[in-house]
């Protein structure tokens, strides 16, 4: 074999191990290809028939997406807790801002940014209001309760007031690996939640689970950095 062969695969052989070659299939590997838009005023009637349903202290309880944020807020029963009988409150108001901040493995960290309790009776002195104020635990009370009507989907986590929102739970529900799909990012918009991710599959599944009105699934094209980007 002559030099020119030779000086030919050593070439070729660096073009294979070419680090940067790597990195762009990796690239690749990982570019979003699917956009997935949830109408949250579609998704709030099936809040309602699959939680508020199943729980007899929860009176009311409503999703909306913002502009970078989602706001809930809801009606709880209180009347048969201690200190709720001492003041005299039955029912008490909720409203809790969140900020998605981190997507890793399809669950979704967000961040509360707001969080009010109140009396729905009005009342010149408002216990709730104020001990909720200065009182982490009675505050806590009524996150942990929302957590808990939906474990599978949402907990608590470790740092103080975030909350993780598990994806591969809905993507199990249709038959979709969460090896297939992979969740990069989201975007909250007025009344709609973007979801980017890459998946290898057909997505459909997901339309027929939650109905076209809820979920509409499109093919990206240029990705923006936006607010819950990938850490």
């Amino acid at each position: 074999m002559g030099f020119p062969d030779l000086q030919k695969h050593i070439f070729g052989f660096l073009k294979i191990i070419n680090p940067f070659q790597v990195l762009i299939e990796a690239v690749e590997e990982t570019r979003e290809n699917y956009r997935v838009e949830v109408d949250m005023r579609y998704l709030n009637e099936l809040i309602h028939l699959e939680i508020l349903d199943k729980a007899e202290s929860l009176l009311a309880l409503d999703v909306f997406a913002e502009e970078g944020k989602i706001q809930v807020t809801g009606e709880y029963f209180v009347g048969d807790y201690l200190l709720a009988r001492i003041f005299r409150v039955r029912t008490v108001l909720f409203s809790v801002h969140l900020i998605p901040i981190w997507v890793k493995s399809n669950h979704v960290r967000f961040q509360i940014t707001h969080y009010r309790l109140k009396n729905k009776e009005k009342m010149k002195f408002d216990p709730v209001e104020i001990f909720s104020r200065f009182d982490p635990y009675h505050k806590n009370y009524i996150l942990n309760i929302l957590v808990s009507l939906y474990p599978k989907i949402l907990s608590l986590t470790k740092l103080k007031y975030e909350i993780r929102l598990n994806l591969n739970y809905y993507l199990q529900k249709a038959d979709l690996s969460s090896d297939s799909v992979k969740v990069s990012r989201i975007e909250s918009h007025m009344n709609t939640l973007v979801l980017h991710l890459r998946s290898s599959v057909v997505l459909r599944p997901l339309v027929d689970i939650f109905g076209s009105n809820v979920i509409s699934v499109k093919e990206s094209t240029t990705p923006k950095k936006q607010t819950g980007q990938k850490k």
